[in-house]
């Protein structure tokens, strides 16, 4: 099978940076310090009353599950929202398109490689969100449904990074853009859910 020139090249750069190895260091410090901390807080209030409530455990598993989700919202689209515009702004966009890939494979091997990225996160978060398996209470298809929920979102937000990367010739622009409409998107859906629904 052919590889894509445009993901193979996103790869090899993201993988020789030490950028990748630093947002992996700080995505997963932040989870699982917000995890031990929890985890210290739920252990402190056993000792203190001597009862085991599983609930502030399933709260620790739902807590983690919303932060993840939330910083995945935010950093996809610091990587897809300036692929296209920044080939642009580095006059090296014409020369892509002077090859004999399509632009859908341009688009295709961009928002491929931003997915890898968003999969190695993932991947790499899961033991901190495995710490509630100990306890019990989530399943194995609980934790599938997540990690598909995460690729999920990671596959929206991205496109409509490289949506807005394409459109403006800026990559501050289309960051800004896709920033403004990944918000109206997330808050529009929970005052939806929220308030309309119930």
């Amino acid at each position: 099978m052919k590889t894509n020139p445009v993901y193979k090249r996103e790869i090899m750069v993201s993988a020789r940076s030490i950028r990748l190895a630093l947002v992996l260091l700080v995505f997963n410090g932040i989870l699982a310090l917000v995890a031990l901390l929890n985890m210290y807080s739920t252990l402190a209030q056993v000792r203190l009353t001597a009862e085991v409530q599983y609930t502030s455990f399933l709260d620790l598993y739902l807590f983690v599950a919303a932060l993840e989700f939330m910083m995945l919202i935010c950093i996809m689209p610091a990587i897809t929202a300036g692929s296209i515009s920044g080939e642009r702004e580095r006059k090296t966009l014409e020369l892509m398109m002077a090859t004999k890939m399509r632009p859908w494979e341009i688009v295709v091997g961009k928002l491929m490689a931003a997915l890898s990225t968003m999969a190695l996160l993932v991947a790499s978060s899961f033991p901190v969100l495995a710490m509630v398996f100990v306890y019990g209470g989530i399943t194995w298809t609980d934790a599938f449904s997540l990690i598909l929920c995460y690729v999920t979102v990671a596959f929206f937000a991205g496109s409509i990074g490289i949506c807005f990367s394409a459109a403006f010739k800026r990559s501050t622009v289309s960051t800004v853009v896709t920033y403004g409409t990944l918000t109206a998107v997330v808050a529009g859906t929970y005052f939806l859910n929220r308030f309309a629904l119930s």
